[in-house]
Parts: C-alpha cells; structure tokens; sequence
C-alpha cells in the first residue's frame, strides 16, 4: 500500500469550504471554519469570499460584499480572467479533455495546477512547481468542496479561482 505523506503545513493550514447557493444563478460562497470547530446548517463558518453572477461577467464580492474584482469569460467552458479595476490579476484554463486539470497564472508570474474531482475521484488539489498548498475533497453533497490551503497562500484571488473551478465543476 502507498501513503502519500502529508504536507508539514496541513497542521496549520485553515479549513475553507465552498457552497454552491440555493438559487437558479448559483452563487459561491467560500467560509472559513474556525479551528476545533465543525461547520454546520446552524454554524456555518465565516463567509470570507463570494462570487456573484451577473449578466456578462462574475463579481467577486469579500465578506463584507466589497467588490475584490470581475471574472470574465475568455473561452466558454474554458477560459477565464479575473480582473481588479479593469487590470488582470490572473487567468485560468481548462488543461485536459474532461475537464479535471486547470492551470492558473497570476499576473505576477506565479503558477498553480490544480486537480479538480472526476467520477470517483473526489479529491482536489492545487500546487506550484514547489509542491501542493491547497488538499480538499467533495462532500457530502457535490454542492460542497472542503479544502486546506497552506498559511500564507490563502488570498482572496485564490479563492476566487477555486470558487470559479467549484462553479464550472458544478455546471459540468
């Protein structure tokens, strides 16, 4: 049997998850669950991230709904660019055939692929060429992802691109 070792950071790493919304345009909205906590219908955690569709792009709203961006639509299905005040902040892909492999470059040269589930495969994960910082997995229900991502690397344009994967996911 192979065991995978575990990050030396998922011992501090914060728990997030996101949640697909109950209406017809299917909002995100990312929480944060607090540690030795258990997130719940009563207790659902911090909201710390939400997206909002609109009619021609998505807005990124932060938890207190201040705007934190746009992500707009390059190829349908396949592409898309975050923008904040009309600059680009990153862009994401589509990298394989049935849609499990997506890779983000931020403008500021840093690259992350990520793993999002398929069929049984109901892990995600998200790394750079420095190793994973983002290990999650679907459930219960395939509205919820739960993830953790490494100290540190956990910023709003991040979020943002694991809530846009979530919401294709979600779609496909």
């Amino acid at each position: 049997m192979n065991i995978v070792p575990q990050p030396e950071w998922l011992s501090r790493a914060r728990c997030y998850y996101s949640r697909i919304g109950p209406d017809s345009s299917d909002p995100v909205t990312i929480f944060a669950v607090g540690e030795n906590e258990e997130a719940s219908e009563t207790k659902p955690g911090t909201p710390v991230l939400r997206l909002q569709p609109e009619r021609r792009f998505i807005r990124v709203l932060d938890s207190q709904g201040h705007d934190e961006g746009t992500v707009h639509t390059r190829v349908p299905g396949v592409s898309y660019v975050m923008r904040r005040d009309d600059i680009p902040v990153w862009r994401l892909s589509v990298r394989s055939v049935v849609r499990k492999r997506h890779a983000l470059s931020f403008e500021d040269g840093a690259k992350w692929m990520f793993d999002t589930p398929f069929f049984w495969w109901q892990h995600l994960s998200g790394r750079t060429a420095a190793g994973p910082h983002l290990l999650g997995r679907v459930g219960p229900r395939k509205w919820l992802w739960f993830f953790w991502i490494e100290p540190g690397e956990d910023t709003p344009a991040l979020l943002a691109a694991v809530a846009v994967q979530h919401r294709n996911w979600w779609h496909w």
